[in-house]
């Protein structure tokens, strides 16, 4: 676990920070985390320090004055958080401020493959310091006086389902309570309260906390969901559960429900999967995210903050009638609309894929059919005519049926938006990857040209959104007249839910002091307000979303760079280690059970020569699996006994080759491969929930220090499921597959395969650590699928089962799934397969202890 930050260590910590930021020019925001700390005379106990100052370039940019800005933001967030709180151990997280550039109130449709085009700004975010508490308390507090501090208990809120939870659980306990009177702790409320439902008595733990937000509140730009991610995000550090950003970014809109809203998860997505330079294209379809490059260098989007969004009652009526009709009348209408017309009907999904890939012909048609919809619809008819989508109506929006059961519905414009928003987010996106080709290619006429289109969709945009959604105001609309007049705004529209907040605008960067000269002489003055200095100006490039603002942080970056740059291991593995050795162990509550596998026939060695089984091959006159278990007891000396796996050949002479040492011994009925032995393992696991750390017994050159490292490989990257040193080597006997990324997708087994060997590659060690529970169900369920009970064998190469070849490959397709780095010498891969093989465990083993 990497040391906190210690509040009383603070000042003394920002001191040595602005002098590194006023007197060194090694470093800059584009300078490569793994390129620094290897170049640079950086001392070990310096390496938190330097960490932190790369990230905070990496963040925020390389301008000092907006370092030492931040620094100082950070600075009188953690002395508020320690007159509040006290002293001692924090964590510091951000999140950016949600830039929609086009695809408004489309996240919550579903009969239409709909979509957003987002960002998270750089220059503007939420920043939380947090401390876990032995309690289940939350206590919270803001830098905003308009946010009194406040604290409430996690056992408030419903009851824990655990295991069992199901997201209907969720929807089940909102519809049981009203809605709460309007406070900005329901933010925070309705994340732990999910979390608890969710993770059930994993949540045993709350936490103290403080923010402090650069995010207009109610200004379009989702203060409110970067709040709930936050809140997300540190109950579940603090409960040590990990988590993949997609997971946190589902989970945090479902969890902003609890305020009585029913919106989508745009909000949340961009605010956890946001990337510098980046778009992020959100296919609401398909549950999908992509990052498009977005120029930043000649153009800027400024956000000007209307008036506050009121999140009463009334207004929250106005956003639930646009999500009820959107979600559950439009499709209940249209499904009528398809019924009446079979050949429609039949037509109806692959005008649906047309669409999605911009198709003018399938836009069209799919318009005559939106137009027969009703103008309006009030709910008092859709009881009549749809008594079922009515029910379901009350169910989901109860204050809407309540209070505006006999109001007209707009029904028909709602649905004309949201086909309009589809094929401008589409012809963005186009504009977008050609933006990015003429780049590459030097042509800066292109790129003008481009985003005089953008901005021309978003004056469109804006126009629909005032039109046909309904949701600008009167004060809206002058600002955005003002801000139209000036020739170089190539385009302008109203962000957000609406009914205030902000306008964003697309301008040439060269224009941007102008246009806010401007708008603060023609509408901010008049009101006696300053916009820049008040924050309700905010100029944006693309940032990154959900970030840790601590070394932590920076050792990730160090490690994720480390891994896309793994062909060039040999430069940079002795920086990658000496970064893992600075995160140091394992939380305590996380419990680690090795398993040792010795199983198998051992003929190929009984061929070669060897006369004993290979786990008992003597190196330095000591059995091979004795090492190995001496390694492991030097990392894991307070966990459960470890577990060795033998088969029916190995079984006696391994158990009086091990006498005397505190083993659990496992017996694999017959030999059918090394994930069928493991598998035998994980039904004596059942119930554990900690990791699992798997080694062969013939791999007897496994190093202490590459295992300390694996964990801690698990420590800095909590929400991974499989963690391997890997090491690379000539022709290797297990290759590892990884994307342009360094993100791991496949790992092939050269012998049982017969996958043709690579000339040079990356592959494992024979040592891997793996969460109990994810192993667990995959060997079930590679059990169900391969095990051929009439031929008792695998249906499966050779009949056998691999470990952990079809491990990785599965755990590969999650976005969180393997996490791979070659920390390991070459030398840790010898293994002992043949009787030649002593001779050279023998030479390595005595280099390695030099």
């Amino acid at each position: 676990m990497v040391e906190p930050m210690i509040l009383r260590q603070l000042p003394a910590l920002t001191v040595q920070l602005r002098m590194i930021i006023e007197g060194d020019e090694r470093g800059g925001e584009n300078l490569d985390f793994l390129d620094f700390l290897t170049g640079a005379p950086v001392r070990d106990r310096d390496l938190p320090l330097y960490s932190l100052l790369l990230l905070l370039r990496h963040t925020y940019g390389d301008c000092r004055d907006t370092l030492r800005a931040q620094l100082g933001r950070i600075e009188k967030l953690c002395t508020q958080f320690n007159n509040l709180y006290g002293d001692g151990p924090v964590g510091v997280l951000r999140v950016p401020a949600r830039i929609n550039i086009i695809g408004e109130h489309v996240d919550y449709v579903s009969y239409l493959p709909t979509s957003s085009l987002t960002f998270g700004s750089r220059e503007h975010d939420m920043l939380m310091v947090f401390r876990p508490l032995d309690s289940t308390e939350i206590n919270g507090a803001s830098s905003l006086e308009s946010c009194p501090p406040f604290c409430f208990d996690l056992l408030e809120g419903p009851q824990a389902h655990g295991g069992d939870f199901d997201e209907e659980d969720w929807i089940s306990f909102l519809f049981t309570r009203p809605a709460p009177e309007p406070h900005w702790a329901n933010y925070v409320k309705g994340s732990v309260f999910f979390a608890r439902m969710k993770f059930g008595q994993s949540v045993q733990r709350g936490f103290s906390f403080a923010v402090d937000s650069t995010i207009p509140p109610g200004g379009g730009a989702s203060s409110s969901s970067a709040l709930t991610v936050l809140a997300g995000a540190a109950i579940r550090q603090v409960n040590h559960i990990g988590f993949t950003l997609e997971d946190l970014a589902r989970d945090s809109s479902r969890a902003e429900w609890y305020l009585g809203t029913r919106g989508g998860a745009m909000d949340h997505n961009t605010i956890c999967l946001a990337r510098r330079w980046n778009s992020v294209h959100l296919s609401y379809a398909d549950s999908r995210a992509e990052r498009i490059p977005l120029p930043a260098d000649t153009f800027r989007w400024v956000t000007f903050y209307s008036h506050p969004a009121d999140k009463g009652r009334e207004i929250m009526l106005e956003y639930n009638e646009r999500a009820a009709v959107s979600r559950l009348i439009i499709p209940a209408l249209l499904e009528d609309l398809l019924q009446a017309d079979p050949d429609l009907c039949s037509a109806w999904p692959e005008l649906l894929r047309s669409l999605q890939e911009g198709d003018a012909g399938a836009a069209s048609r799919i318009r005559e059919v939106l137009e027969l919809l009703p103008e309006s619809l009030a709910l008092a008819q859709l009881e009549e005519s749809h008594p079922r989508t009515y029910a379901a109506c009350k169910e989901a929006f109860p204050a809407l049926v309540a209070h505006r059961g006999q109001i007209p519905l707009k029904v028909r414009d709602l649905a004309l938006h949201h086909l309009g928003e589809i094929l401008r987010v589409i012809t963005v996106v186009h504009l977008l990857r050609e933006m990015g080709d003429a780049s590459k290619a030097g042509v800066s006429e292109t790129v003008l040209r481009c985003m005089h289109d953008v901005g021309r969709l978003l004056n469109e945009s804006h126009q629909s959104l005032r039109d046909l959604y309904r949701i600008s105001t009167p004060t809206v609309e002058e600002l955005l007249r003002i801000v139209s007049s000036d020739p170089e705004v190539y385009g302008v529209r109203l962000m957000g839910g609406g009914f205030g907040g902000n306008l964003l605008a697309l301008v040439p960067n060269e224009a941007v002091v102008r246009l806010l000269e401007s708008v603060q002489s023609q509408f901010y003055r008049p009101q006696g307000r300053n916009g820049v200095k008040e924050s309700l100006v905010m100029v944006s490039t693309p940032g990154d979303g959900l970030s840790s603002l601590d070394p932590e942080g920076g050792y990730r970056r160090v490690l994720e760079s480390f891994n896309a740059r793994w062909t060039e291991a040999d430069r940079f593995r002795a920086t990658a280690c000496r970064v893992l050795d600075q995160v140091g162990p394992l939380e305590r509550s996380i419990s680690v059970w090795p398993v040792i596998v010795a199983a198998g026939k051992g003929e190929r060695a009984r061929r070669s020569g060897l006369q004993v089984p290979k786990p008992l091959a003597p190196i330095g006159g000591i059995p091979a699996i004795r090492l190995v278990l001496r390694v492991i007891r030097q990392n894991c000396p307070d966990g459960p006994p470890p577990i060795v796996i033998v088969s029916p050949a190995t079984d006696r002479p391994v158990r009086e080759a091990l006498s005397g040492e505190s083993v659990h011994f496992v017996v694999q009925p017959e030999s059918r491969g090394t994930g069928d032995a493991v598998f035998w393992a994980s039904q004596h696991m059942r119930g554990f929930d900690g990791l699992v750390l798997v080694v062969w017994s013939t791999q007897p050159l496994i190093q202490a220090d590459t295992i300390r490292r694996t964990l801690s490989m698990a420590a800095l990257f909590p929400e991974y499921e499989m963690f391997l040193p890997t090491v690379l080597v000539d022709r290797p006997y297990a290759p590892l597959r990884r994307d342009a990324a360094g993100s791991v997708q496949a790992s092939m087994e050269t012998h049982l395969e017969r996958a043709s060997p690579l000339p040079r590659g990356e592959t494992n060690i024979g040592l891997f650590l793996i969460k109990s529970e994810t192993m667990g169900a995959k060997l079930e369920e590679f059990r169900q699928r391969y095990w051929n009970t009439q031929e008792n064998r695998y249906e499966r190469p050779g009949g056998e089962l691999g470990f952990p070849n079809e491990m990785i490959t599965a755990l590969a397709a999650h976005s969180a799934g393997v996490m791979a780095a070659p920390i390991a010498d070459w030398r840790e891969t010898q293994g002992i397969k043949t009787v030649e093989d002593l001779a050279r465990c023998e030479e390595y083993l005595a280099e390695l202890r030099r």
